[in-house]
């Protein structure tokens, strides 16, 4: 009796190996993104799509794995990577130095200017850093773009919870400028067309890089050997036609 309750008690354990199992174990990896950052990640009928989603979900089938997405606000990604709620974010995020202090990241995967956008009836002159001294700059909070912003003397920095809210206030002229990626300008010129593209400023050489928990060595070595393979291969090429075309 004993033996056959203690092989009832196994055949239970191996059904729920997997669910209550560890991550590695199930093949499921916990991506975090913000989905408000085309054509990066961005929400298209209710599904997270994009440059990123695309590249994340290569990735993970070449090593074997499915992706289970969680969407949050851009500044909550890393203390949610820290806290191990996800594994890995992918959010056209800068691997600054700050940042690097806190996660791991992966080689740049790609790289974008910064565009600043203006509204060009009331500030269609700027054409200089300079001239964005004295004025309030809106960007998102906790992005590269924010602190290119404090950086370059603007009298006042407002940051946003997304790039969306910026971008309304900017359209009535409650803020001066906005500072985005260059390849993030174009969806918003179309859809807002009282603004334009002012200038490119300096920032360019960030890029975006996958970030993970600090002490993931082999995983991001692993990534940045399945990257490399992309690129060999002409699918990263695929993608980045497929999404940035037309951007510039």
């Amino acid at each position: 009796m004993k033996k056959m309750i203690l092989a009832v008690m196994a055949a239970v354990g191996l059904l729920f190996t997997g669910c209550g199992g560890s991550k590695e174990e199930s093949k499921v990896i916990y991506v975090g993104t913000n989905a408000e950052y085309k054509p990066y990640e961005y929400l298209e009928n209710g599904k997270i799509v994009g440059f990123d989603i695309d590249l994340m979900e290569e990735l993970a089938a070449s090593m074997g794995y499915e992706i289970e997405w969680n969407n949050m606000s851009f500044d909550g990604l890393l203390p949610a990577l820290q806290s191990g709620k996800v594994d890995m974010v992918i959010a056209g995020m800068s691997p600054t130095e700050e940042r690097a202090k806190a996660v791991d990241f992966t080689e740049i995967y790609y790289s974008s200017g910064q565009a600043v956008l203006v509204n060009k009836e009331v500030n269609g002159n700027v054409s200089s850093e300079e001239d964005l001294a004295g004025m309030v700059v809106g960007a998102q909070l906790g992005t590269i773009q924010e602190k290119i912003a404090m950086d370059l003397g603007a009298a006042e920095v407002k940051s946003y919870n997304s790039f969306t809210g910026a971008i309304l206030d900017l359209n009535e002229d409650k803020i001066d400028a906005v500072i985005v990626g260059d390849a993030v300008a174009k969806p918003y010129l179309d859809n807002n067309p009282k603004l334009v593209k002012a200038m490119i400023v300096d920032g360019s050489s960030d890029g975006s890089a996958i970030a993970l928990k600090k002490g993931s060595s082999d995983m991001v070595a692993k990534l940045n050997s399945q990257i490399a393979g992309l690129k060999a291969s002409g699918k990263y090429e695929e993608l980045v036609e497929k999404h940035f075309s037309g951007q510039e």
